[in-house]
């Protein structure tokens, strides 16, 4: 091929690039502006549907208060200071500092309509820890759990047992307060931002990781992460995953059993908290097929199979409890909420939720080293979505899977300043979304 050839099929390129932006941007906002006016039209003539901002739960409310000004000086400072941090310092440091950098602006978030707001869904009576005042000691609850489903609050009678379990545990040691339940789902916020990361380093490479890391810290989805449960089992399971993705690339065989048992421990665990655990199957597989390692399985089978046994041997059993909150779940406000509608509006709060910078690296994925990544994630989502147990509260049930889709953004970073900007664009999504929408969570 000549040099003008070579000009041709670069200027062809781009404009297929250009096209297939234009496209995508076409069709997403087709989809926000369908989900939104049907969402009013439900909220206003199907107030039982219990959206109040459709697609998103919550209310419109602008909320400008000097509270916001710690969010607007995080993400500042972020978005000046990560890329850089990101492409200089080491991978386990970046990936730390990173880390602190999320739960610090998910802090920052959950408290700009004050510190009572931090730990307000914690203690909301639907949620888990408003719960624990019918629950039993922790051998005694587990057991008769199946039973006494349907006398406890939505969210516990909607989940398998295990974050009420956690509850109990740190209330024996002294840890039983909001305040305490609230710091493990910011726990679990810094927990996806090291897993996810290490989950890049390892399968697409270090430049990878320097490209991706900061959009892990700044995403609307940040402002759902503050004291949701959903976070925590965000952060544990991704934990699970990037334990099987040591296990798949070290070349020690000990490391690789210890990582893959500990990781079949994890997503064992986390499918005790949310019954969502395993639509992250597809994620898993196109890691797999990425790295082509599969001895790894076996101890991996093991340490899942060792959970869901432990919790047989306590008589709770994860099939029946399932069955049990589906029909808890078809006969509450899910009943009122049509599948057709619910089906595209999820994935207009997901849009939301994930943010600009995500949507737009979306686009540019092709031949990308976290295309299988970000693809995997993808494919969890419309396995979700099909699966009609999502009609709504997707900005926070997605949890899941939004930190895996944000490594999409490290496509636009191919400059410390191309990234920055972007950064910038996630920072003030998210900020917009904080003060305009008040959410449950």
């Amino acid at each position: 091929m000549d040099d003008d050839d070579g000009v041709i099929g670069t200027r062809w390129s781009r404009r297929v690039r250009a096209a297939a932006t234009l496209v995508a941007a076409g069709v997403l906002g087709v989809l926000e502006w369908y989900a939104f006016t049907r969402g009013w039209r439900l909220d206003r003539e199907h107030p039982e549907v219990k959206l109040g901002a459709g697609p998103l739960v919550g209310s419109w409310e602008l909320r400008l208060t000097a509270l916001v000004i710690p969010v607007v000086v995080i993400a500042v400072l972020a978005v000046w200071w990560l890329p850089r941090i990101s492409r200089r310092w080491g991978p386990w440091r970046a990936i730390g500092a990173t880390a602190v950098v999320a739960m610090a602006f998910t802090v920052a978030l959950a408290a700009t309509d004050g510190w009572s707001a931090v730990i307000a869904p914690v203690i909301d009576k639907t949620e888990y820890w408003a719960g624990l005042a019918k629950a039993r000691p922790a051998g005694n609850y587990l057991s008769t759990f199946l039973e006494r489903q349907k006398f406890y609050s939505v969210h516990v009678r909607g989940h398998p047992p295990g974050f009420t379990l956690l509850l109990l545990s740190m209330r024996w040691i002294g840890l039983g307060s909001a305040w305490a339940a609230a710091a493990v789902s910011f726990l679990g916020v810094g927990l996806a931002v090291g897993a996810v990361g290490f989950t890049v380093w390892r399968i697409a490479g270090v430049d990878a990781l320097r490209r991706a890391l900061p959009f892990l810290a700044l995403a609307p989805y940040a402002v759902w992460q503050g004291t949701s449960a959903d976070a925590f089992f965000s952060g544990l399971a991704a934990t699970g995953i990037a334990l099987f993705v040591l296990a798949m690339t070290t070349q020690r065989r000990r490391v690789e059993v210890v990582a893959a048992a500990g990781g079949g421990v994890l997503i064992g665990a986390s499918c005790f908290l949310t019954f969502g655990i395993p639509t992250l199957g597809p994620l898993v597989l196109a890691l797999v097929w990425r790295t082509r390692k599969f001895r790894w399985m076996l101890p991996a089978l093991l340490g899942i199979a060792a959970v869901f046994a432990g919790f047989a041997l306590h008589h709770y059993w994860w099939l029946t409890g399932l069955d049990n909150t589906r029909t808890f779940y078809a006969a509450g406000t899910a009943k009122f909420r049509p599948a057709f509608y619910f089906f595209f509006a999820n994935l207009a709060a997901l849009a939301i939720a994930i943010g600009p910078a995500a949507l737009a690296g979306i686009t540019r994925l092709r031949r990308n080293p976290v295309a299988v990544i970000v693809a995997g994630a993808l494919i969890c989502v419309l396995l979700a979505d099909a699966s009609g147990l999502s009609k709504a509260e997707t900005e926070r049930i997605w949890l899941l899977y939004m930190p895996w889709i944000s490594v999409a953004a490290a496509t636009l970073a191919t400059s410390i300043w191309r990234q920055r900007a972007w950064l910038g664009a996630q920072a003030a999504a998210t900020i917009i979304v904080q003060v305009m929408l008040v959410s449950k969570w």
